[in-house]
């Protein structure tokens, strides 16, 4: 099978955007109608339905962003508090991991970290990395996320206590990468995120069960007169759809994906 070309995987992620639109928008005028006519028993399938959409927002999205040409990849270059922004991510997928059966934790060196970075494309690194741990701790497993300082660098660490890491295959580009039941393409767009920020990303065996992946970002103090903001947590893209839902769909229960619990 040949490639598909650049300006084709181009066109097909904008139609499928188009469609995905359309979806979205008929999900959400169908499931106030379902909700009134149908009652209380047709409230599994409407959490199916929104995951499904919430799972496709989330494909769909890496795909674009892996589409970018290297030269259009643009981070917003804001000063932010970096130890703000990971414990209030951790707050919110702590107060989701009980419904995946799992336990996660939060660490931090430092109350405060003031750098200079793209907070929501930072947000969407973590998300992925958590997601990928999620995944790979499974039910009853225990995740979590540490931010320390390390010679002028930041740390972030997502570890789990899961397998491991599936052996590299050295005739595959995806490496250490690789997980034997996702596409990876999370973890894709989570290194190209880190190097837009002059990062890496790396996967290391823990030495008692499961691995940790580490991101190493360089703290970039901002210019005199810069403005500290908050990042946004929204899903600029998909109308306003929470990222932390859409970049956890792929590992969490369809139960809380109900109408109700997205409001």
């Amino acid at each position: 099978m040949e490639p598909v070309s650049e300006d084709l995987g181009l066109l097909l992620v904008e139609q499928f955007r188009e469609q995905m639109n359309n979806l979205a928008a008929a999900v959400q005028l169908l499931t106030p109608v379902v909700q009134e006519k149908g009652g209380l028993q047709y409230e599994p399938y409407l959490a199916i339905l929104h995951q499904s959409m919430y799972r496709m927002m989330r494909m769909l999205g890496n795909l674009e962003y892996l589409q970018l040409p290297e030269g259009e990849l643009t981070a917003e270059a804001a000063s932010l508090d970096l130890a703000g922004l990971c414990r209030t991510l951790g707050e919110q997928v702590a107060s989701l991991a009980g419904q995946a059966g799992l336990d996660f934790s939060y660490e931090e060196e430092r109350g405060s970290l003031i750098t200079t970075g793209d907070g929501a494309q930072l947000r969407r690194m973590l998300l992925a990395l958590i997601s990928n741990a999620f995944r790979a701790a499974g039910r009853g497993g225990h995740t979590g996320l540490r931010l320390s300082v390390r010679e002028g660098r930041a740390v972030l660490t997502v570890w789990d206590d899961g397998p491991g890491l599936t052996p590299p295959d050295p005739a595959e580009e995806r490496g250490v990468l690789y997980r034997p039941d996702g596409l990876g393409l999370g973890l894709r767009v989570a290194r190209r995120i880190a190097a837009l920020h002059g990062g890496a990303i790396v996967f290391e065996q823990r030495e008692d069960r499961g691995c940790r992946a580490v991101a190493s970002l360089p703290i970039r103090p901002p210019e005199g007169g810069a403005v500290l903001r908050t990042p946004r947590v929204d899903w600029d893209r998909s109308g306003g759809f929470s990222d932390l839902m859409v970049e956890l769909s792929a590992v969490l229960p369809y139960e809380a994906f109900a109408p109700l619990d997205l409001e």
